[in-house]
């Protein structure tokens, strides 16, 4: 997922749950907030005097250091 100022709060935390954590930490209570289904990362930046540029490179370095989803497991068929 690429994440930049017109990327929706709620695609993020859908994309990342572990996101959450990130907000929190900001004390962005995204988690919990209504606005996340229609606000950008870029309003959620201003509504909270947030420097976007700055946000957007931490939110990315973030979700970078998460660890990898496990890869799907392959079902082996026979055919008989």
């Amino acid at each position: 997922m690429i994440v930049n100022k017109n990327t929706k709060i709620n695609d993020i935390l859908n994309a990342y749950p572990a996101a959450n954590k990130f907000f929190n930490e900001k004390q962005m209570s995204c988690g919990s907030c209504f606005a996340v289904n229609f606000d950008t990362l870029e309003n959620g930046a201003l509504m909270h005097g947030m420097e976007v540029p700055i946000l957007i490179e931490q939110l990315q370095q973030f979700l970078k250091a998460l660890p990898a989803p496990p890869l799907p497991k392959k079902i082996n068929s026979s055919l008989s």
